[in-house]
């Protein structure tokens, strides 16, 4: 007996009856029989969309089901293998066993999932994890990885020093709770490295601030945040653009003795600098344009 034809999916809106549709999609073509084509994808989008809640539902009891040991063994091959969306479900179901052998494990477990994903959102979430990790398992084998990892997380979240820096101080903030509370820890050291790194992103942020009151002339300002870097006598290029422009004020002032003090600081630390060259040139037309105006009277 010969098959009858099946219509393509593109032309069931000219199917004169079911007849034409597999079974399987007879449910799906009486729904969609007499919809307006342009509704078409927004409802199958629908449908799909409900399925997958559906599917994701019965995974999640799937996994509930499961005994602990099960989820561990799924979690950790997932994890292993870098799946970390796969390893997520099964954790989230062992933290929630709080009589679990593996509780405190799946927690901290949990913020490396969100740690190694690296995305921005990702890492809120890891910090969350961390910190539940933290109140709940103080004492853990574990806590001095998850206070490392809370630490690392802030530090990977702050943002340039064009920008605030609340992530940088709480980055440093965890980093010196870390070396406190864990002294001979093998990543001591790179704590150290780490705290200066963000120490230096804060400089950074306080001459950023000093540099933009001096575009718009605030010199009160701009001298008050320049001169906090000066202050440090870390002899980088920090103190040398904060001197640099702490001389164009007092040049910009006429402030000849105070406009002298900071170019001798720029000759005495920065001598081969175009800064300190370019100091010179403007204090030296600040007393030309001051002789023009004596001998103008």
């Amino acid at each position: 007996m010969d098959k009858k034809p099946v219509a393509p999916i593109s032309d069931w809106q000219t199917v004169g009856d079911i007849s034409d549709v597999p079974p399987s999609y007879i449910t799906v073509f009486q729904f969609l029989q007499g919809m307006p084509c342009k509704n078409m994808f927004i409802t199958l989008l629908t449908l799909f969309l409900i399925s997958f809640f559906v599917a994701s539902c019965s995974n999640n009891q799937a996994i509930v089901r499961m005994p602990s040991e099960e989820k561990w063994r799924n979690a950790e091959e997932n994890f292993n293998k870098g799946k970390y969306h796969r390893a997520i479900p099964f954790y989230e179901q062992l933290v929630l066993e709080r009589s679990s052998i593996y509780v405190a494990d799946a927690q901290f477990k949990l913020g490396e999932c969100y740690f190694n994903r690296g995305k921005r959102d990702d890492l809120v979430d890891a910090i969350f994890e961390y910190q539940e990790f933290l109140r709940l398992f103080a004492d853990h084998r574990l806590a001095p990885d998850a206070l490392y990892r809370l630490a690392q997380s802030y530090a990977k979240l702050s943002l340039s020093a064009d920008y605030t820096q609340d992530d940088t101080n709480r980055a440093i903030e965890h980093f010196v709770r870390f070396i406190e509370r864990h002294p001979l820890d093998s990543r001591v050291d790179d704590a150290r490295i780490f705290i200066t790194e963000l120490q230096f992103k804060l400089i950074e942020k306080v001459y950023l601030t000093g540099y933009i009151y001096f575009k718009m002339k605030d010199y009160p300002a701009a001298e008050l945040y320049l001169n906090e870097i000066i202050d440090l006598r870390n002899r980088d290029d920090l103190e040398k653009m904060s001197m640099y422009y702490i001389a164009l004020i007092h040049i910009d002032r006429q402030e000849s003795e105070k406009a002298q003090e900071a170019i001798n600081h720029l000759k005495n630390h920065f001598p081969d600098s175009k800064e300190t060259q370019k100091a010179e040139i403007r204090y030296g037309r600040m007393y030309s344009k001051f002789f023009r105006m004596i001998y103008s009277l």
